[in-house]
């Protein structure tokens, strides 16, 4: 899903895919291999409409980082998050062709 919006692209960031756009990573495959990393400044409201789904850990506690369990995350939900990650990060000349 990441690798499809414009201009984003995959480099491996502590030994697991990371997607960036522009400079930036917006998403990255945690190492535990089933927990995804990305960014969201309502980070609150998606811990709060299923906490099994959706957490951080004390590591992210003062960064908009939200963590997703990928084994029991809906597609649509993911989709949707993978966006909202990507266009806080994407340098604003990419927006355009979103």
């Amino acid at each position: 899903m990441a690798i499809e919006l414009p201009g984003a692209y995959e480099k491996p960031m502590f030994g697991t895919p990371a997607f960036y756009t522009g400079k930036k990573f917006f998403c990255r495959l945690r190492e535990d291999g089933e927990t995804l990393v990305l960014y969201n400044n309502e980070r609150d409201e998606w811990i709060e409409k299923n906490p099994d789904i959706f957490f951080f850990t004390d590591h992210y506690k003062n960064y908009p980082i939200l963590l997703v369990d990928l084994n029991n995350v809906s597609n649509a939900d993911l989709k949707k998050l993978i966006i909202i990650s990507f266009k806080i990060r994407s340098p604003k000349t990419l927006l355009r062709n979103l």
